[in-house]
């Protein structure tokens, strides 16, 4: 029995533009507030079947048939979207082994997803077709051998980012503590005083 063997490409949805950015109305102020735009949600309106078909057409306009063929044709499941979050814009695609560099190459290229703005936002770009395209930036993240892989991978990052955001916040609350002590010397240092007194009676004298 022949195994298919399969890449799995962990990928995700960045936002640049700041002119797409949420306003800060919706929560993203403060120093974090550039970090947590450029990661913004995606909207519903992209679909697991909605991004695979986007891939495709994207390998058939950048390598022709070939490369459809490549991927196992037009109708097949050569590309399947396993994992798709808009709240946090990522995603884990499974492709064939032998063609996951199309795949790589045709997320290099493609520049929009769907958005569903309000009226007078000015967010995304209207075509032709009557429909929005927001404008963003596909970057692949890992390529691995298994879905385990992946999910471990996404997993670590989302953790390091929580850690990068809290470090902006928690700077940004220091920064308010120094610039407080510098504007009232005087009160912080009868607080030290009464915090060493405090000390003196946290450790025993018996040796």
């Amino acid at each position: 029995m022949v195994r298919l063997k399969n890449r799995y490409l962990l990928l995700d949805i960045l936002y640049p533009d700041s002119t797409t950015w949420p306003s800060s109305k919706t929560g993203f102020s403060g120093p974090h507030a550039a970090q947590l735009a450029i990661h913004a949600p995606t909207s519903d309106a992209l679909t697991p079947g909605l991004l695979a078909k986007m891939i495709r057409e994207e390998v058939g306009e950048m390598y022709g048939d070939w490369g459809v063929g490549k991927l196992g044709g037009a109708s097949a499941m050569g590309v399947q979207v396993k994992y798709l979050s808009p709240a946090t814009s990522t995603a884990i695609i499974r492709c064939p082994r032998a063609s996951f560099r199309l795949v790589w190459s045709a997320l290099t290229y493609m520049s929009h997803v769907p958005a569903v703005t309000e009226p007078g936002t000015g967010a995304g770009q209207r075509r032709p077709n009557g429909g929005r395209e927001r404008p963003c930036v596909f970057r692949v993240l890992r390529v691995s051998g298994t879905m385990r892989k992946a999910e471990e991978e996404a997993i670590r990052r989302a953790r390091r980012e929580i850690v990068r955001v809290r470090g902006v916040e928690e700077k940004g609350v220091l920064g308010d503590l120094i610039s407080g002590v510098e504007r009232g010397k005087a009160v912080v240092t009868s607080v030290m005083d009464v915090s060493e007194d405090e000390d003196e009676g946290m450790f025993d004298d018996d040796d």
